[in-house]
């Protein structure tokens, strides 16, 4: 099986989970994890223990972040590290709604190319929507 974890400062992680069941239905191998304000990483981290307990060697994990950097990733990955060998464990930091849509689009695909397919469309995503205010010239309007 392929889980997807959304981990996150405050409340983006589980805001992420509800957003991305809108789009794609309730999924048993979704999960989410956040660090709170005033949450000491211990107890982040025995959080994080309980959420991936079911999880094996023989599964497959992409993990979402907020920050690549931050301590809600670095930590989940400690605690994988702890239960799991790495190499079926991939993380991307910089979370958006079409990373994680895409992640579930291509769960039948390689990790490896899931991933790359991932960040090709999370990049592709990020751009400034045009109001149509830069044909205003043309007389044409919205």
């Amino acid at each position: 099986m392929r889980y997807l974890i959304f981990v996150s400062h405050g409340e983006l992680a589980s805001g992420m989970c509800t957003a991305l069941a809108m789009l794609v239905g309730e999924r048993d191998d979704v999960f989410h994890v956040a660090f709170q304000d005033g949450m000491g990483l211990p107890e982040f981290k025995e959080n994080v223990k309980a959420l991936i307990e079911p999880i094996t060697n023989e599964d497959e994990v992409i993990v979402m972040a907020d920050l690549i950097s931050g301590s809600p990733l670095t930590t989940t990955m400690e605690a994988l590290a702890e239960q799991l060998d790495l190499a079926n464990v991939r993380a991307i930091g910089g979370m958006n709604l079409p990373l994680a849509v895409t992640a579930i689009e291509n769960e039948d695909e390689p990790l490896d190319e899931t991933v790359n397919a991932m960040i090709e469309c999370a990049v592709e995503q990020i751009r400034q929507f045009s109001t149509g205010a830069d044909d205003a010239d043309d007389g044409d309007g919205i």
